[in-house]
């Protein structure tokens, strides 16, 4: 397969995003007629934004006058106790680093292959068969997720602990597996159709809340964000219901599964912040939009980053690197997984304690 550069990429921004919203249905005004010389599924993810239907919670905008959880400051403060936000390393893509989600968008010329279930057996898809395309892996860290999207009625199948498929088709193993409507969904689980949804401890499916290096390059993220704690107890609105993984020992004050989290400053504010361009994007959402926490992990808290294993599965080089570069953003040597990382980091953007809410659920 030919290799694609970054300056190749860059130059044929446009078409990509043609390609991408030749999915949703149309294509913007103007745009060219071919996709760039780019495997499909990366022409795809270069062009994606918000997903998901305009109900989805993930896709409305916080209300003008917001009412708070009664113990708001307590969750504020237990969250932030813990520790600053994690960062996002670009070039960790496939490394024992990389806890991210990546999707891979199939065609029906793509190998087949019959879902094998080695844990918890969803019902629901166990032996059903789905095209992959040849080259598509799971993310490098322990989880080793995986998220594939098919011509087969808009579903996205959404995999835990999965087994990188062989490219030949035959049995694509995992430990289990959801599906939830890819366009016409909302992102969320289904609690009165218990093997719908993802497989995110809130239900929340895989591309719910991710930011995306094509979000980033317009200056607009719109929609709300995919968040993980180090532990939560219980759940709300809109999550599923959840198991006892990852349950706070301490229940005081921890954060739920579902908890909308809100960034309480105006884009003014924002603005006038003596950060860099690329924070203020995603602060931005934060304000517009909130977070909602939907999975537990090993850092304080954390953003959902769209996984470059999108891309770097196919032989493209990871854009999340390039757009790092192109923010001002060095390097580091990471000697655990002997890669050069280009660290996003929010740690100091805003006073996290004094500046996030937390919102009653529903809003």
């Amino acid at each position: 397969m030919r290799k694609a550069t970054l300056k190749h990429r860059s130059a044929l921004a446009g078409l990509v995003v043609a390609a991408a919203t030749a999915v949703a249905g149309a294509a913007p005004p103007g745009a060219a007629a071919r996709a760039p010389d780019l495997p499909s599924s990366v022409a795809i993810n270069l062009g994606l934004g918000r997903v998901y239907t305009p109900t989805s919670p993930f896709n409305k905008p916080v209300p003008a006058n917001p009412r708070l959880a009664p113990n708001s400051g307590q969750i504020i403060r237990r969250i932030t106790s813990w520790g600053p936000p994690a960062r996002f390393d670009a070039g960790a893509a496939g490394t024992s680093d990389d806890w991210s989600h990546p999707v891979y968008f199939a065609k029906w010329s793509d190998p087949v292959y019959r879902i094998h279930q080695t844990g918890w057996a969803n019902p629901d898809i166990e032996g059903q068969r789905i095209h992959i395309p040849a080259g598509a892996k799971p993310a490098g860290g322990g989880d080793a997720e995986f998220t594939v999207v098919g011509p087969y009625r808009g579903w996205e199948y959404d995999f835990w602990n999965a087994k990188t498929p062989s490219g030949h088709g035959g049995t694509f193993t995992a430990n289990f597996g959801r599906r939830g409507l890819w366009r016409r969904g909302t992102g969320l689980g289904m609690s009165s159709y218990p093997y719908r949804g993802g497989i995110t401890a809130a239900g929340f499916s895989n591309q719910a809340g991710v930011i995306r290096v094509s979000e980033m390059r317009s200056g607009a993220i719109n929609h709300a964000l995919f968040m993980t704690v180090r532990c939560h107890y219980g759940h709300v609105w809109p999550s599923d219901r959840v198991g006892t993984h990852g349950q706070c020992s301490d229940r005081r004050d921890a954060p739920a599964m579902g908890q909308h989290l809100w960034l309480d400053m105006s884009p003014a504010q924002i603005n006038a912040l003596a950060v860099p361009a690329w924070k203020k994007i995603i602060l931005r959402a934060m304000a517009t939009y909130g977070m909602y926490v939907g999975d537990d992990g090993g850092a304080p808290w954390a953003l959902e980053f769209e996984s470059g294993d999108n891309y770097t599965s196919f032989g493209v080089p990871d854009p999340w690197v390039g757009y790092a570069k192109s923010q001002g953003i060095k390097g580091t040597y990471d000697s655990a997984i002997r890669r050069t990382v280009y660290s996003l980091d929010l740690q100091h953007a805003v006073d996290w304690r004094s500046k996030l809410k937390v919102l009653q659920p529903g809003q």
